[in-house]
């Protein structure tokens, strides 16, 4: 027993149940009332009951479609093809820090304030590897000092990573590029060894 909204010329409709023919329970039917055998409820209001949920009823010769509901709430239509995304014009991450290595330990900093690191793309141009030294500073870094991220970059390769939650850096965001892999390592790389994108706020 239910409620109904007037089915369209192919007999799809839009209804809630009453099971018990006296409370009118939350239950939504879509699709052809002739196939109650394929309904499948989800339930979530009370522990136990069946009565209670979303129900789904599907359009014969059509079994493998999603459905959808139009606006007006009158018509249930099969959902053919992909879903397709909309690219954003706002959003996302607010700065990104590019640096193509100068013959030096490339020391930078990439803010003066707390910020989050939630990424980077590193490519390694040289024939040995590189070593990309983060530091939680609001000042220029000093290399081989205070380090606190190392991301290491065989020769020929690239490193790309990111991290939706971010990782903190409660002062700042300083960087410095060397050859050794040491924390106190200041050895210099060489003008156009490696190019680093480093995605932070």
């Amino acid at each position: 027993m239910g409620i109904q909204v007037p089915p369209d010329s192919t007999g799809k409709v839009v209804e809630t149940n009453s099971p018990d023919g006296a409370t009118q329970r939350q239950v939504v039917s879509i699709g052809d009332t002739a196939t109650a055998a394929a309904v499948a409820k989800i339930n979530n209001a009370t522990p136990g009951s069946s009565d209670y949920g979303v129900t789904v009823r599907t359009v014969a010769g059509q079994a493998s479609l999603p459905m959808r509901i139009d606006p007006v709430g009158t018509t249930v239509q099969p959902v053919s093809g992909s879903i397709n995304q909309v690219p954003a014009t706002s959003g996302g991450l607010p700065h990104s820090f590019h640096l193509v290595s100068a013959g030096s330990t490339n020391a930078n900093n990439v803010k003066a304030s707390p910020g989050q690191v939630y990424g980077w793309s590193i490519f390694n141009n040289a024939v040995y590897p590189v070593y990309v030294k983060l530091y939680d500073t609001a000042g220029t870094p000093t290399a081989g000092t205070g380090v606190v991220q190392t991301i290491g970059v065989q020769a020929g390769t690239g490193r790309d990573f990111s991290l939706d939650s971010g990782i903190a850096f409660g002062t700042g965001i300083g960087l410095t590029i060397t050859k050794g892999i040491a924390d106190s390592d200041a050895t210099a790389v060489l003008a156009s060894d490696c190019v680093v994108d480093l995605f932070y706020k």
